[in-house]
């Protein structure tokens, strides 16, 4: 019965063979990447674990190559969709790196009138990934989730709330009227972002924040739902997460997606007067660039700045950013002046023209 195995069964050549043709599969001139990618999906199928993720692996560096048509990113999916619950960490890291790539070539596709519920589907699925058991599978979830393009809204807006979202794009089994695969619905993207901000790793609540930011873009109302989450991040006791978070509300703000919100505020200008001047930097340079949609709020950051200078005189970069948010608010700065002049008139000029 042994022999009969170890005639069936692929040995450890076969791992070997795999571990040479995964990172290099796609460096060899005049190969045929659907014979590779054949061979490659095969492995991929074997009993190995090492063997399996390393066709994986060579899926990825195939993919990387070739264009997103003729059914090879469809074939490189299907084989990492497999995978993604697989038991072994390392075969379930390798198909969510697959995944995300794959991502990267249909969004590739919809620019040229593809079909957009695909980009949904996946985003669920590396949702579901987010809150693997594994660290570095839900690292490498959000990692590949930044990557996502035109994602529907309602979808996106789930990614934040740990409620389930009725939306109108789709029940919780279908996406605009396409049955989803089981276990793989709306739910699978519930909250994901408020867990991922709360992992007990900082690595994994650094990645969940920058990813936050990279899909701020795609949607004014998640960008703006996303800002609560974000602000929550500022309390992180690792100096990296608070960091990442400070770059991407800068990120937020030059891609034009960031209206700060007056309850936010207090919290935002306390971080002006930290200990670390890397941190009180970046929070300056998201004031200087930030929208201030009301007079007070603008009132609150210059009292800030001016309350800043006074505890840090150091910090000379603050005349600039004076100057910045004057002039990115100039109604706001043309009232204070008139404020200001009447007052200097009153208290001052008044006074001395009255004695003569």
């Amino acid at each position: 019965m042994d022999e009969g195995l170890a005639a069936s069964e692929p040995g450890p050549s076969v791992a070997k063979r795999a571990r040479f043709m995964g990172p290099h599969a796609s460096s060899s001139s005049g190969a045929d990447p659907g014979m590779e990618i054949r061979a490659l999906v095969s492995m991929a199928s074997g009993l190995y674990p090492l063997a399996r993720a390393e066709a994986l692996s060579g899926l990825a560096a195939v993919l990387k190559k070739v264009n997103a048509g003729g059914g090879v990113v469809e074939c490189c999916y299907a084989c990492a969709e497999k995978s993604l619950r697989d038991e072994d960490e390392g075969i379930r890291l390798a198909a969510v790196r697959l995944v995300g790539l794959c991502a990267e070539k249909f969004a590739m596709r919809e620019e040229l009138g593809g079909d957009g519920d695909q980009m949904d589907r996946v985003f669920l699925q590396l949702s579901s990934m987010a809150r693997d058991m594994c660290t570095e599978v839900r690292i490498e979830a959000f990692n590949a989730l930044a990557k996502m393009q035109r994602v529907s809204e309602g979808v996106l807006l789930q990614s934040l709330s740990k409620k389930i979202i009725k939306t109108d794009t789709g029940s919780a089994s279908s996406i605009k009227g396409k049955k989803l695969p089981p276990k793989l619905s709306f739910p699978c993207a519930a909250g994901i972002f408020a867990h991922g901000v709360e992992d007990e790793f900082y690595q994994v609540r650094t990645v969940a924040c920058k990813t936050l930011g990279a899909l701020a873009k795609l949607s004014n109302r998640y960008a703006q739902k996303a800002l609560d989450l974000l602000m929550d991040m500022m309390n992180d006791d690792t100096e990296a997460a608070r960091l990442q978070t400070l770059q991407t509300l800068f990120d937020m703000a030059t891609y034009g997606c960031l209206s700060m919100q007056e309850k936010h505020m207090h919290m935002f200008l306390g971080i002006l007067m930290d200990a670390n001047v890397v941190v009180r930097n970046a929070a300056r340079k998201i004031l200087g660039s930030v929208n201030l949609p009301k007079l007070q709020m603008f009132k609150s950051a210059l009292d800030g700045l001016i309350a800043g200078l006074e505890k840090n005189p150091e910090d000379q970069d603050i005349y600039g950013v004076l100057f910045s948010i004057g002039k990115n608010h100039g109604s706001f700065s043309a009232n204070i002046a008139k404020h200001l002049a009447k007052e200097v008139f009153l208290h001052c000029l008044l006074p001395i023209l009255s004695t003569c």
